[in-house]
């Protein structure tokens, strides 16, 4: 069972910690945004296949769901400070030996490596926030972490078209940006929730306690993870230009932005379960129509904007239903098997996407989605009335 020992903040520490967490997200998500796109393309300017393209942004999910049940205990080990700070250096470095590199297949193991320490500042900052924030203010307060870290991540495309994708540029300013993204966390260390776990339970256990926000971080992680990897591909597919590719990713992480915090104030307001099924509905029709929406730019930007607005809104109501249905004591434990089924669905969207695209790329990405996306929500509501009946 995890333990968190509690500790009592009043209203302005709870504000400076949750800025303090909330910042690092915003710099861990320039990363993010700099490191999927650097290595779609890349990987297309080397003329790999797209079931490889695939795989190189299914690594970084493969590498934390192996090193996730590892990483947990190493976070409540070391605290969630020296947890997020050494993320960021093992990121850091990374990026430069990527550079170091050059080949298709040191990139995937270089990956796989960085990645699993970008899991540290993850799972521990998540934690943190659901320690700290009120439940009155949860959906919010989830939303306005969603905002930094998508801000974030629509910044690094924008970087990285003005850096390119080859040379020193764009590594080296990734690297700086993600070990300087730890320093409000050193800055607010005092702030942050103790953290402990006695290993004895195991992640199967864990996903039982909230089963159906599992489900909805399955539904994050594929359509999250598989949409950012692989659009600009798409939209390659369709006649655009490396430039327009990149801009459509970066309009839909502004859809991301805008559209977090509606769904966290109506999270606070309504059943985060039902809003998860209505988000689901709206994310299946928009994809459906992104075929038709990539012969016209206004209508493609459109359709981009708000499919970026459902794919971050399935993890940040899945992460507020964990903090609604789970206790201090359980919370560690939980938040990372709940990062474990966001990596699952991580990995499964990019892989299966990329062999659907072989033959037709648009429509096989779209397939993709649309079908993982129509399991993963019934899942959802079978879910939710076992837990409510094992709960009566």
């Amino acid at each position: 069972m995890a333990v968190m020992a509690e500790r009592e903040f009043n209203e302005r520490e709870r504000m400076l910690s949750l800025a303090a967490v909330i910042s690092t997200s915003l710099g861990v998500g320039i990363s993010f945004g700099i490191g999927f796109p650097l290595t779609a393309l890349t990987f297309e300017d080397w003329h790999q296949p797209k079931w490889m393209i695939g795989l190189a942004g299914a690594a970084p999910a493969l590498a934390v769901f192996i090193a996730l049940p590892l990483l947990s205990r190493l976070m409540t080990k070391v605290g969630a400070v020296r947890a997020i700070g050494s993320g960021c250096v093992i990121g850091s470095i990374g990026f430069l030996a990527l550079y170091m590199f050059p080949s298709p297949n040191a990139w995937v193991v270089i990956r796989l490596l960085m990645s699993a320490g970008f899991a540290l500042p993850w799972l521990a900052g998540e934690t943190w926030i659901n320690a700290v924030a009120r439940e009155d203010m949860r959906g919010r307060v989830i939303a306005v972490y969603a905002i930094a870290f998508f801000s974030g991540y629509a910044v690094g495309p924008m970087l990285l078209r003005q850096l390119g994708i080859s040379g020193l540029a764009p590594f080296g300013a990734a690297a700086a940006i993600t070990v300087l993204s730890g320093v409000p966390i050193v800055l607010g260390r005092h702030l942050a929730p103790p953290l402990h776990h006695d290993g004895t339970q195991s992640f199967l256990w864990a996903m039982r306690l909230a089963p159906a926000a599992m489900m909805a971080a399955f539904m994050g992680g594929f359509a999250e993870i598989t949409n950012l990897s692989l659009i600009p591909n798409v939209a390659l597919a369709a006649g655009w230009s490396q430039d327009a590719a990149l801009g459509l990713l970066t309009v839909m992480t502004i859809g991301g932005i805008l559209l977090q915090y509606p769904l966290g104030w109506l999270s606070d307001k309504m059943c985060r379960i039902n809003l998860v099924i209505c988000t689901g509905f709206l994310f299946i029709l928009f994809s459906l129509m992104l075929p038709w929406a990539l012969g016209d730019a206004v209508a493609s930007m459109i359709v981009m904007f708000l499919i970026g607005g459902m794919i971050l809104g399935f993890y940040a109501l899945g992460l507020a239903i964990v903090g609604e249905r789970i206790g201090p004591a359980d919370l560690a434990a939980v938040n990372a098997a709940f990062i474990v089924m966001y990596q699952a669905g991580a990995l499964v969207g990019p892989i299966i996407s990329g062999i659907a695209m072989t033959e037709k790329p648009v429509h096989g990405f779209v397939a993709t989605v649309v079908g993982l996306t129509v399991v993963s929500g019934a899942l959802v509501v079978v879910f939710d009335r076992w837990e409510q009946r094992r709960a009566r």
